[in-house]
């Protein structure tokens, strides 16, 4: 008999370290996963709305070309906006061109500007471009798409398209329907003639929301073949190709009714 009660008592004890045990691993395995993994899992669903609101600018960007490129007054896309809010904002940046010194066009973009949530990362769709930026690098951007410019080398021709949004502060989260519309007739300079002259165009940062390089890598691109990059301050010159015979710059006013 005292045999067996000794056998009871320490099997008793035994089930009871095994549950502390066991009791322990789980409470390990809950502090891991709440630790790391659940950090993961919110960074994961932010690179992922992050990644759906780039191809919604994209998006947004074509019905833009849709209205100044190819005439269309009237565009409306259906959208989900997760991960932060996509707004209307009125930029300070600008863009300045000029022949032998003398202001022919200024232009202020105004944009769509994508803001996630813990502010980190910033898309915008500005002047035709979608460009983004992230918070841990003020000065640093890129360009995920380029806009509308081009050089016809056969002509020696420059076409500029200049493009500004009229928003009135709106701002969307969830599920909405991006309205854009041209709110006047766009216009076309007279072709201006840049033989033997010296024609510049600049791209002037808003210091809260600096876009520089990724206009600097645009206008940099070979298609555009514009030479002599400048930085003064938060802006960025480039002269245009000194061969070339002709620069025309078209301007579109699109206004953004709702988001």
């Amino acid at each position: 008999m005292i045999k067996d009660e000794a056998y009871t008592g320490d099997s008793g004890v035994s089930e009871a370290i095994g549950f502390v045990v066991i009791l322990g691993i789980v409470i390990t395995g809950i502090a891991m996963v709440t630790l790391y993994g659940y950090p993961a899992l919110i960074q994961e669903q932010q690179n992922t709305n992050i990644k759906n609101m780039q191809k919604n600018m994209l998006v947004l960007q074509s019905d833009l070309r849709s209205l100044t490129a190819k005439g269309v007054p009237y565009q409306e896309t259906a959208i989900q906006v997760s991960g932060g809010t996509l707004m209307t904002h009125n930029t300070t940046s600008r863009f300045t061109i000029e022949i032998d010194g003398v202001l022919i066009e200024e232009q202020v973009p105004e944009e769509l500007r994508f803001i996630s949530q813990d502010g980190s990362t910033t898309i915008v769709l500005e002047n035709g471009a979608v460009n983004t930026r992230y918070s841990s690098d003020p000065t640093g951007s890129a360009m995920l798409a380029q806009p509308s410019w081009f050089y016809d080398a056969p002509t020696e021709t420059y076409v500029i398209h200049l493009t500004r949004m009229y928003g009135n502060n709106l701002s969307q989260t969830g599920i909405g329907t991006v309205k854009m519309q041209l709110c006047d007739p766009p216009t076309t300079s007279p072709p201006y003639n840049i033989v033997d002259k010296t024609a510049k165009i600049t791209y002037h940062a808003d210091p809260g929301e600096d876009f520089m390089i990724a206009w600097k890598n645009y206008l940099g691109t070979p298609d555009l073949q514009m030479t002599n990059p400048t930085i003064s301050g938060r802006s960025i010159t480039y002269t245009l190709n000194p061969s070339a015979d002709k620069l025309v710059i078209k301007t579109y006013n699109v206004t953004i009714p709702s988001l």
